[in-house]
């Protein structure tokens, strides 16, 4: 038996082609990055989706974006082993247990965020997505395939993110802001930077400044304008 491993990269492959999406791109609801809250009267206002929980957790984001690409139908499931899913998240760890193991933590993770369930299935795993806004109180909702009405805004991520290979160029931040980005849906679009605007996004203000200089610098994102907004904070009273 070989010892040799499958590269990240053809594992990722794998994974992309058992899906047999067309046009090569999956969606994603916008409340995974901004979530309808209850503000401090009762009234409805923009919060942080369950993304600013996994802004540490680079691993688990990678995990969850590929069982979104992955699954199209039927229990939104996949099943595969943990050796699998390690190589195609970046975790390179031998002997098999202790992949096992890692991988197990990043399930565990998103599952307490509400993002996936996981169910026994012979001797693996099965990996069920659930609906983007993670935990309502106790519980999450069953996924379902987004209807962009309204309510159920949704946006596409392209299978390019991993086969353009910016999975690995981006950083937190960028990946981050560049979801941010893509839940825009138009081409030009404002991100503040300001705390309140940062915060909406569940960034923090310097994330997202420095998501934004990386996606400038990589040229996935092009400045056409700046807009200057109140902030008693400076010493002028804007920024």
């Amino acid at each position: 038996m070989s010892d040799r491993g499958m590269p990240r990269e053809e594992s990722i492959e794998y994974l992309l082609g058992r899906s047999q999406r067309q046009g090569d791109t999956f969606p994603i609801r916008r409340e995974f990055i901004q979530a309808r809250v209850e503000g401090l009267f009762g009234e409805p206002t923009t919060g942080p989706g369950p993304l600013s929980k996994l802004l540490r957790a680079p691993l688990a984001l990678e995990l969850l974006l590929l069982v979104h690409g992955v699954t199209t139908g039927g229990d939104f499931g996949v099943t595969e082993r943990s050796q699998l899913w390690a190589r195609a998240a970046g975790i390179y760890m031998l002997p098999d247990r202790n992949a096992s193991v890692a991988v197990s933590r990043q399930w565990q993770h998103l599952e307490k965020l509400g993002l996936i369930e996981r169910q026994q299935h012979g001797r693996f795993k099965r990996i069920i997505k659930r609906r983007e806004r993670g935990l309502v109180g106790e519980s999450s909702v069953a996924y379902t395939a987004p209807t962009g009405a309204k309510g159920d805004v949704y946006f596409r991520v392209p299978f390019a993110y991993w086969r353009e290979g910016w999975h690995q160029k981006l950083d937190m931040p960028g990946k981050a802001v560049l979801l941010a980005a893509m839940s825009r849906r138009r081409e030009t679009f404002t991100l503040p930077q300001d705390t309140r605007g940062a915060r909406a996004l569940g960034l923090g203000r310097h994330t997202v400044t420095r998501g934004i200089e990386e996606l400038l610098r990589h040229e996935l994102l092009v400045k056409t304008g700046t807009d200057e907004v109140v902030n008693a904070r400076t010493k002028g009273g804007y920024e």
